[in-house]
């Protein structure tokens, strides 16, 4: 058998979204027997998805998913670096486009880099400060400074350079602070989290994030269910959580006794006030003793 590598590795996989096989839809791991009819579905704007990386088989699959999830976290992290810098910068009354583009590539060559696209580059991966390459563009003067730095708008489509680490969960709503990390960007943490205090003592790295006004990506959130021990206990959960319009992206059960089963659930959901819907319509329910979301 041979799966979808060819169709991933060539233009159409740019747009691939899906895939019939003699007629009928099937996903893209799918593996194929020799003489099947295959139908490649295509979407404008659809790109390569790095999961893909989990299935394809052939080397030319993988160094084409590989080129274009580098290029797509390169250009996003630039994107990002960009808002940091410029965030820095208007703290001390800088307009980054206003700075001349040959002194930011003098300062990027000063620091080892080829151009000041490499140098927006490192801030968004976290391997440079931006407060400390602001200083070098617009050296502080604590009697100059006009204003502190606004918090940085976390929009949920960052991409790759912002991520949300399953220990919290953070979901708009939430009160959230923002950790830098080498190589992987910025990290958005609930403010409760346990891990939070783990970084304390790198001040440097922490950054001052809020959640835009409006945001149209969904975020998983964990919530934590204990019901009486009885047939389609599962299946009735499970209509409520649709019937709300979230999705239900994983499932742990445990036994806690003869009489009661817990469930743990990570939920789709848009916001907290989403999840809080979800959370009083699973209340209700004649059998559930127990609703709690799971913040880490």
């Amino acid at each position: 058998p041979v799966d979808f590598a060819y169709a991933i590795h060539t233009d159409v996989g740019n747009s691939c979204v899906a895939a019939r096989v003699e007629r009928k839809l099937a996903p893209l791991r799918t593996p194929l027997e020799t003489g099947q009819t295959v139908e490649i579905i295509t979407a404008p704007g659809a790109h390569p998805n790095p999961a893909w990386l989990n299935f394809v088989a052939t080397s030319r699959a993988r160094s084409h998913i590989h080129h274009f999830t580098k290029n797509l976290k390169r250009d996003e992290a630039r994107t990002l670096g960009r808002r940091m810098l410029s965030r820095e910068l208007e703290a001390s009354g800088v307009n980054l486009d206003s700075i001349d583009k040959r002194f930011r590539n003098k300062i990027s060559a000063e620091l080892n880099l080829s151009d000041f696209d490499d140098l927006l580059e490192e801030i968004g991966l976290g391997n440079r400060m931006a407060p400390l390459v602001a200083q070098t563009f617009a050296p502080s003067d604590t009697s100059q400074k006009t204003k502190l730095s606004a918090p940085l708008l976390i929009e949920g489509t960052e991409g790759m350079v912002v991520s949300f680490p399953k220990c919290c969960h953070a979901i708009p709503g939430d009160p959230i602070i923002g950790h830098l990390s080498a190589g992987r960007g910025l990290v958005i943490h609930h403010q409760s989290c346990r891990n939070v205090s783990e970084f304390r003592n790198q001040p440097e790295k922490w950054v001052d994030v809020a959640w835009a006004k409006q945001i149209e990506s969904h975020f998983s959130a964990e919530i934590h269910v204990e019901v009486t021990n009885q047939r389609g206990a599962l299946a009735t959960i499970a209509q409520v959580i649709a019937d709300e319009q979230a999705n239900i992206d994983g499932l742990q059960m445990s036994d806690l006794d003869d009489r009661y089963v817990a469930f743990s659930f990570l939920v789709d959901v848009r916001d907290r006030q989403h999840l809080a819907n979800v959370i009083r319509k699973l209340r209700a329910l004649k059998h559930v003793a127990k609703v709690s979301r799971t913040k880490g």
